[in-house]
Formats: structure tokens, C-alpha cells, sequence
């Protein structure tokens, strides 16, 4: 009987712990980037503000734009600010859904593709730039595409990573880019697949 009572002491004593821990915990409100006007993210609970530093917070473009053409992008946010109860964040990666990648690439069609570190304030930016032909390309025009591709990318190194994701998604730098290599070859689509920011160690 002894024993028994004592164990549930101990059990009792361990529920008051979890609700007091729960009890010191406070809601933060998580804000997008300022190139999305800070729209709410969600919230997220902690006993301190360093608590969530660095964390990461995902949502589809659509949702920040109200663009529904957008829908296929996931953006990544970074915790890298707390001013009571409002986090703020910066843009850390946006990828485009797999699944549209192969809905646009057919048999008829050639990808060509471009892999390329971007020099970005504080650190580098993994980019993938895709461009999907309206035919299917030769060697030497592929070859032709991609150094466009590669040249139209290199203006934008050196800019802070949050006006780079600006211009790759929102700015003018798909457009500019068909235009460009349209001259070469018939094209069908230009696509940003990907940009993940990475800081200078």
C-alpha cells in the first residue's frame, strides 16, 4: 500500500511539471518576409524568444499572394528576429511542386536545366533554372540556352537573397529570360525550380 501511494505521488508530482512548463509558454505570432508585407505565417509557442530563433515555417505562395497561378511554389521562412510577441522572418528556400515539372516536360520537348551557385549578401544561393523548349533542341542550341540562362542568372549576385527570391518569383527575370533564349530555339516555358540560401560560415 505504501508503495503504491508513493508511485502515484511521483505521477501526480510529474503532471503539476508538465502543466507548469506548459504554463510558461507563450503564443509568438510568425510574420513572412517584408516581400510578402509581413503577412501572418501562424503562431508557435515557447518559454523564450531565443526559443525559436532559427526556426522554419513553410506555406504555398497562393496563400501569401492570393495568387492562385502561384499555388505550386513552397516557400521556407527563417525565424532571424523577436520583438515580443511578433517573430519576423527571412526567406530561406522556395521550391516548385515536382509533380508540375513533369506535367510541363513532354517527349517533343527538351529541359534544359541550369544548376548554379549564386553569390548572395552573406552568403550563396543554390539556384535551378529550368527552360522547357516548344520542340525538341539541338545540341549546339541547347549548349546556346544554357550559357544565356547561366549570364541572365549572374546579374543578380551580390543582392541580399530576399530581393533575388523577389525578382526570380515576382520580378521580371522569367520573362526577360524567354526572350532571350526564344531567339534560339521556340520555347514553352521558363521555370524557377528552385532557390535555398545559404550562409557564409
Amino acid at each position: 500500500m505504501a508503495a503504491g501511494s508513493v508511485q502515484k505521488a511521483q505521477k501526480g508530482s510529474g503532471s503539476r511539471k508538465t502543466v507548469d512548463k506548459w504554463k510558461k509558454k507563450k503564443w509568438f505570432t510568425v510574420l513572412s518576409s517584408k516581400t510578402f508585407d509581413k503577412k501572418p505565417l501562424g503562431e508557435t509557442p515557447a518559454e523564450k524568444p531565443k526559443n525559436i530563433m532559427d526556426r522554419t515555417f513553410k506555406t504555398t505562395m497562393d496563400m501569401l499572394t492570393g495568387q492562385r497561378a502561384k499555388r505550386d511554389y513552397v516557400l521556407s521562412f527563417k525565424v532571424n528576429d523577436v520583438q515580443g510577441q511578433s517573430a519576423s522572418t527571412m526567406i530561406s528556400k522556395f521550391e516548385i511542386n515536382k509533380g508540375t515539372l513533369g506535367r510541363t516536360v513532354r517527349r517533343r520537348n527538351s529541359k534544359i536545366a541550369l544548376h548554379e551557385k549564386l553569390p548572395v549578401v552573406g552568403g550563396e544561393a543554390q539556384t535551378t533554372v529550368i527552360v522547357v523548349t516548344d520542340r525538341k533542341a539541338t545540341n549546339a542550341q541547347k549548349a546556346g540556352i544554357q550559357k544565356i540562362m547561366k549570364d541572365h542568372l549572374a546579374v543578380l549576385s551580390g543582392r541580399d537573397f530576399e530581393l533575388v527570391t523577389q525578382e526570380l518569383l515576382m520580378g521580371g527575370f522569367s520573362n526577360e529570360l524567354f526572350k532571350k533564349v526564344a531567339k534560339i530555339c521556340p520555347v514553352k516555358k521558363v521555370i524557377v525550380a528552385k532557390a535555398t540560401y545559404s550562409q557564409s560560415k
